[in-house]
């Protein structure tokens, strides 16, 4: 879910397969969007899994007003807006395409001084962090990874420029700067996502590569 203001919230639904607004004020519906009106199910994401076709599992309202949902199974973050639908050339990854995102999580949108833009993803089954930044298109930007990563989760980056880093599968917390450096790392067993308390909401008030 993603705070919109003091009255609305952005759920990713992962069982039903949609984006809804809710006034919380009111238990409203306000909104709602279903991921099979854009996207085929029988042929994208997994197809052999009718109840876990999509995987929504993230969702971020950005501040333009379009809403950014990272889709698992499709390998894909897409981008939809109310009143356009699904912004299909604004779409990070393809289906199956393992090289650009693999079953990501918790994808990250950053807006930089001088009008660039970027991603920060999870790339879970591809062991990694990585950042594409939007040029007409995504560029790959940034990526890490060690030789101990196994399926990070979430990724924050930090107002000092350092990415904080949730890495699921070997049960580690890291900081690390821009040019790969672990600034601290501690364990934590099954850790799913962190944030730094006092930076504002994920990666509010941290830039781009």
């Amino acid at each position: 879910a993603d705070r919109i203001n003091e009255t609305h919230f952005s759920i990713a639904d992962i069982s039903e397969e949609r984006l809804l607004i809710v006034d919380i004020t009111t238990d409203e519906i306000t909104h709602e969007w279903q991921l099979d009106s854009a996207l085929d199910r029988n042929t994208t994401g997994a197809t052999d899994e009718p109840h876990d076709w999509a995987h929504l599992n993230d969702v971020e309202r950005l501040d333009d007003g379009t809403y950014m949902l990272s889709l698992r199974n499709h390998d894909q973050v897409i981008f939809y807006r109310i009143g356009e639908g699904m912004l299909e050339e604004r779409t990070l990854g393809q289906d199956n395409n393992y090289s650009i995102l693999y079953e990501q999580h918790n994808p990250d949108y950053l807006y930089g001084p001088e009008g660039t833009e970027s991603v920060l993803v999870a790339d879970s089954q591809n062991n990694r962090i990585v950042e594409y930044e939007w040029r007409d298109g995504w560029r790959q930007t940034w990526v890490w990874t060690d030789k101990k990563m196994r399926w990070p989760r979430d990724a924050d980056r930090l107002p000092n420029g350092n990415t904080l880093v949730s890495d699921t599968g070997s049960d580690r917390i890291l900081e690390v700067t821009p040019s790969g450096n672990i600034v601290w790392g501690i364990s934590v067993k099954g850790n799913y996502e962190a944030e730094r308390l006092g930076t504002g909401d994920e990666s509010q008030n941290g830039l781009p590569m």
